[in-house]
């Protein structure tokens, strides 16, 4: 077979395991009757041939959608114009590559979640909404404040940092090597990773930002010398949204005065969304031989350098 037609094939046989429960989570936080709802994922299998071959690596992706909207199994954007590829199927397939996937779910600003006690945000009040004013519109929703903007971000961060702990305590009955952890997200699932990560602290190997971000202050705050440094690969488009273009090349000028690893990617001539087929280029530079050409090679890329599985 050729190399297709043995990737479909590796496709064909990934199976999913629908709304498994990892964690509850407060909602309706600021009303009189709150109450706990509970938050599921959904695992893709890789095939059983790969399993079968030892503990594989995990791949944890959350959904990206403004902190308002999208889900586990689609966050493609509802507006008119290029879409992005949902994180399930990145799930999928990686799966077929030899990585348990997890699209996992977590709490949105509209469900007025709890925010924890741990605060990762420097400062609440000064979050860039300008995409989330746009959706509140579209979803017809009134204005929202800092405070609830902000509890939704917090909550989010306190999800992925469950569902983290949760394939750790799972490991053994889903096949996952603990030590070959990665996670990430698209957009505000992508900003959810690195909070966990490195805000949370919670322990990966790997992070992978599609148009995800740490905000200037909680890069300085809770990225330092003295911190956990898992790689991280950030991707965005030439012409993201605005505080997603302000804050990557301060992550790229970050990054080597406290020695974290960033492999960076732009992908030339798009917006927020973009599929995973979406060629790309290094920032500032030309395309490099031996570069990925698609957003996708640039994730199995590096996943292959930094949480490898144990099949080609």
């Amino acid at each position: 077979m050729d190399g297709q037609v043995q990737a479909d094939a590796r496709m064909s046989e990934v199976l999913v395991t629908r709304d498994v429960e990892y964690a509850c989570g407060i909602v309706g936080y600021s009303s009189r009757e709150p109450r706990s709802r509970a938050l599921r994922l959904d695992i893709y299998h890789p095939p059983p041939a790969q399993r079968e071959s030892g503990p594989c690596p995990a791949l944890i992706l959350a959904f990206g959608g403004a902190f308002h909207r999208g889900s586990k199994e689609d966050d493609t954007v509802a507006e008119p114009g290029p879409k992005n590829t949902p994180v399930a199927e990145y799930c999928r397939r990686f799966a077929a590559r030899g990585y348990v996937g997890f699209s996992i779910d977590y709490r949105l600003i509209p469900e007025d979640p709890d925010p924890g006690t741990t605060p990762v945000l420097v400062h609440p009040d000064r979050v860039p909404r300008s995409r989330m004013d746009v959706v509140r519109q579209l979803m017809k929703l009134p204005p929202a404040t800092s405070e609830m903007i902000a509890n939704g971000i917090e909550a989010a961060a306190v999800d992925f940092t469950a569902a983290i702990g949760w394939v750790r305590a799972n490991a053994l009955r889903y096949c996952v090597d603990p030590q070959r952890i990665a996670v990430g997200g698209f957009s505000a699932g992508g900003r959810s990773a690195m909070h966990a990560v490195f805000a949370r602290q919670a322990e990966v190997a790997a992070v992978i930002g599609l148009s995800g971000y740490l905000g200037v202050d909680e890069l300085h705050r809770h990225v330092t010398a003295a911190s956990p440094k898992p790689p991280v690969l950030a991707l965005w488009g030439e012409h993201d949204l605005d505080y997603v273009l302000q804050q990557a090349p301060a992550l790229l000028a970050h990054a080597p005065t406290v020695g974290l690893p960033v492999t960076a990617w732009r992908i030339p001539g798009a917006g927020h969304f973009y599929p995973a087929s979406a060629a790309l280029c290094a920032p500032g530079a030309q395309a490099q031989p031996g570069a990925p050409a698609t957003v996708e090679q640039a994730v199995e890329q590096f996943l292959a350098a930094h949480v490898p599985a144990h099949t080609a």
